[in-house]
């Protein structure tokens, strides 16, 4: 596992995960945040911002998260 740094609007957390989509997953949970119409960055280096950051669409969070709790 890796560790990601992810951040969504003004809130950042660290976590360890398979991907970035898990890493956003996770840190959703963790932070206890949903949005809609918000892309989560996310970095293996830090918050600073890098040209590999990767952006992850909320919706495909919120799908994931939908998928693990069986809806």
């Amino acid at each position: 596992m890796a560790k990601y740094y992810v951040t969504c609007l003004d809130r950042k957390t660290i976590v360890n995960a398979d991907s970035e989509l898990k890493a956003c997953v996770v840190a959703s949970e963790v932070m206890n945040v949903t949005t809609a119409g918000i892309s989560w960055i996310v970095s293996e280096r830090g918050f600073e911002k890098h040209e590999d950051d990767v952006m992850v669409p909320d919706h495909d969070i919120i799908a994931e998260l939908l998928k693990r709790n069986g809806n």
